[in-house]
């Protein structure tokens, strides 16, 4: 057998693993995204059945994603106030008008070590993108964070959220808080200043009483949590009163509907609680506050209900408790991502 044969045959083998590794990344990614299906979990697991080549491929990007966010972390460990200065200079950006903002943020990325430049598209999302590092205040998966807007208004950011606070400057003019994204909840007592809760086209404004609102893509709720509130929009006004919630959008608001504010609220006392719900629905909210995915392959098992109340520190609880009610398999994969069914 020639040299030549012999390098065309490993360039052969190398392309293979190349499109093997290249496709073992795109699942991982695909299976993280809130838009991956129960389809996709099998087709995935069809994937790895098809040779060892396909299982070394997983594993190699198992490791290339440990290996990242290990580096990300050395990082922060050898330039501890990188992260920080980056987060003041944004944050010192909102004095400057937004076309000026958008060009500061480009010039400062480009700048900044690689791993902040990947910043803007986290791989993986294992750290905050560039539009949650220009937040006032953020948070992470599974963290949650309260602060006092005042003394007697207090905030609480719910996980993966991120809120912009603008201090009204004048006497009498009102404080306002912006949702960028996530969820957010407002507790405004008697004698507090007013204050506004801005979120997409909506505009809050509490009573005396509590309010939260969250963002799920392109749309938003607002409940009334206690007293009343005021949700104004471009399509109109509405009164909200204790155990309301509406759904809206850019143009429209759907009509108010009745909520069990024990589970509804249930998130800021630090618990997620289910009440006969459906699997695949429970297992959508245990992924708002576990790094990855819970995908249900099984369409029965994801017909199941399951009623229990958990801490959102100890969500793998509900996935054991699944696996021991149903049944079910478990297989986990790199990522966080855990296949059900």
């Amino acid at each position: 057998m020639t040299d030549h044969m012999l390098g065309s045959k490993d360039n052969a083998a190398d392309h293979a693993t190349s499109t093997l590794d290249h496709e073992a990344w795109a699942w991982l990614h695909r299976l993280r995204s809130k838009n991956a299906t129960g389809r996709d979990a099998r087709q995935f697991e069809q994937w790895c059945a098809r040779s060892p080549a396909h299982r070394q491929a997983l594993a190699r990007a198992n490791q290339e994603w440990r290996d990242m966010a290990e580096g990300q972390v050395l990082y922060d460990r050898k330039h501890p106030g990188e992260r920080a200065r980056m987060d003041a200079f944004l944050l010192r950006e909102k004095q400057v008008n937004l076309r000026r903002r958008r060009i500061l943020r480009g010039a400062a990325t480009a700048g900044a070590a690689a791993v902040v430049v990947a910043a803007v598209h986290p791989p993986m999302h294992l750290w905050p993108s560039l539009r949650d590092l220009a937040a006032d205040r953020r948070t992470g998966t599974g963290e949650q964070a309260r602060l006092a807007l005042s003394g007697e208004v207090d905030v609480l950011l719910n996980t993966q959220t991120s809120i912009d606070i603008e201090r009204g400057a004048a006497r009498g003019s009102m404080d306002r808080i912006r949702l960028i994204d996530g969820e957010v909840a407002l507790l405004r007592r008697p004698g507090a200043r007013a204050v506004e809760l801005v979120a997409g086209a909506g505009r809050i404004v509490p009573g005396h009483g509590g309010v939260a609102a969250r963002r799920v893509g392109s749309r938003y709720c607002v409940t009334c949590t206690a007293g009343s509130a005021t949700l104004e929009h471009p399509s109109g006004a509405t009164e909200l009163a204790q155990h309301d919630r509406v759904w809206y959008g850019e143009r429209a608001i759907e009509a108010a509907t009745q909520v069990d504010l024990e589970i509804a609220s249930a998130w800021q006392h630090g618990r997620v609680v289910f009440r006969a719900t459906p699997l695949r629905e429970a297992m959508e909210e245990v992924d708002r506050y576990r790094p990855g995915r819970v995908l249900v392959m099984d369409e029965s098992l994801a017909a199941r209900r399951i009623s229990g109340q958990f801490q959102i520190g100890h969500l793998d609880e509900a996935i054991r408790q699944v696996q021991q009610i149903y049944d079910a398999k478990v297989t986990r994969l790199p990522a966080g991502v855990v296949l059900l069914g």
